[in-house]
């Protein structure tokens, strides 16, 4: 039987962040993941600069990889309004960067590595007990793992097992594709966020080339992953327009499901969940891995100053549900507005949401404001 004082469930980039933070702290930590390999998912990754320096802290920053994002350019089909957030209004060199999900996991489980942290694969949990002392994890492996803490990062796979907590949904009637964009202009670092009345359309700067995240209905999605290639950069640049200039080639495209998903509560006897475990949003406004992250950063925060006897308390989960209680409703609320209110013009016109747009780029305090909450997200109590 292992016996730790903190047992990570998740091997992705929030589980793998809180151990990598933990570490030097002194604990023992270890994390636990159900896949037998390293993640072959080439998602692209849209981080925050304030997730930047949480990553540089824990050592696992792949600045050669991380394509910084200066701008970032708002506007609407079918109404006016345009605004440009720009690096310069947040005093900061970037506002956010893209990084492949392969590329951060690596950099992370290379970090863990160096720190002595073990990742034990295909080890997915079978049963969890939970007591006033400890937290048990009998896993596939045959092994049984007993913690003072347990953190679950791994997705909310686990959620179901834990008496108590219980998912809040809404399904947005909405897919995403995701694809890789060649263009024949530099990105210059922009990326774009453009609303239409079927969903968001995001452009993201990734090396010479840009993600595409394209949300609409089930149906409308399923048609566009079936068009040739060159039909469907011909739609998408209808969609689209040609402010990032034409769209020369795409790479193979996916799509996935758009739901809000909240725990009723992120603790429970002797267990934390973070991370998409915790609350799972729309793509909008790409605040999903960043709210996680900050998860993570407040959860360690607390374990560097908690007295070894105390670690995994009731008195320290309800300090950690506190401490993450504004910035997780808020994002929340954030996301889920911008989708009813761009999404529905019957909830808010196209003529007012273009005067919000272009409200925001006249008004500098506004700019910076939002700049600032998106980077950092809502301060703690």
């Amino acid at each position: 039987m292992h016996e730790l004082d903190v047992a990570v469930v998740g091997a992705g980039p929030v589980g793998a962040t809180v151990a990598a933070l933990a570490a030097p702290a002194g604990w023992r930590v270890a994390v636990f993941e159900a896949r037998e390999k390293p993640s072959t998912d080439a998602r692209t990754l849209a981080l925050s600069y304030a997730s930047r320096e949480l990553l540089e802290e824990a050592g696992a920053w792949p600045d050669r990889s991380a394509t910084p994002i200066t701008s970032i350019h708002v506007s609407q089909r079918g109404g006016p309004g345009r605004a440009l957030l720009e690096a310069a209004d947040a005093r900061l060199p970037a506002l956010g960067y893209t990084v492949s999900y392969p590329v951060l996991e690596a950099a992370l489980a290379a970090r863990l590595a160096a720190a002595g942290v073990p990742i034990e694969r295909g080890a997915a949990c079978e049963r969890i007990e939970l007591e006033p002392s400890r937290a048990t994890i009998h896993l596939s492996s045959g092994a049984t793992v007993t913690a003072r803490l347990l953190v679950l990062a791994d997705g909310g796979a686990n959620v179901a097992r834990i008496p108590g907590l219980a998912f809040e949904e809404k399904d947005y009637q909405q897919h995403a594709l995701v694809a890789s964009l060649e263009c024949d202009r530099p990105h210059g670092g922009r990326a774009y966020e453009r609303f239409t009345p079927r969903g968001p359309m995001a452009l993201l700067p990734v090396g010479d080339r840009y993600a595409l995240v394209w949300t609409a209905g089930p149906n409308e999605v399923a048609d566009l992953l079936a068009l040739e290639d060159a039909a469907f950069l011909s739609r998408l640049q209808a969609a689209f327009g040609d402010r990032a200039g034409r769209f020369t080639a795409v790479g193979k495209r996916a799509s996935f499901p758009l739901r809000l998903k909240r725990l009723n509560t992120p603790i429970a006897l002797r267990t934390v969940v973070v991370g998409n475990a915790a609350q799972s949003l729309h793509p909008i406004a790409g605040q999903g891995l960043n709210l996680g992250l900050r998860d993570a950063a407040m959860l360690v925060a607390l374990l560097r100053g908690v007295a070894p006897e105390h670690l995994g308390s009731a008195a320290m989960l309800r300090d950690y549900r506190k401490s993450r209680e504004r910035d997780a409703s808020r994002g929340v609320a954030f996301t889920d507005a911008l989708v009813s209110a761009f999404s529905d013009g019957r909830k808010v016109p196209t003529w007012g949401r273009g005067l919000a747009i272009a409200a925001l780029d006249l008004v500098a305090p506004a700019r910076r404001l939002l700049a600032r909450r998106m980077i950092h997200g809502a301060p703690a109590p």
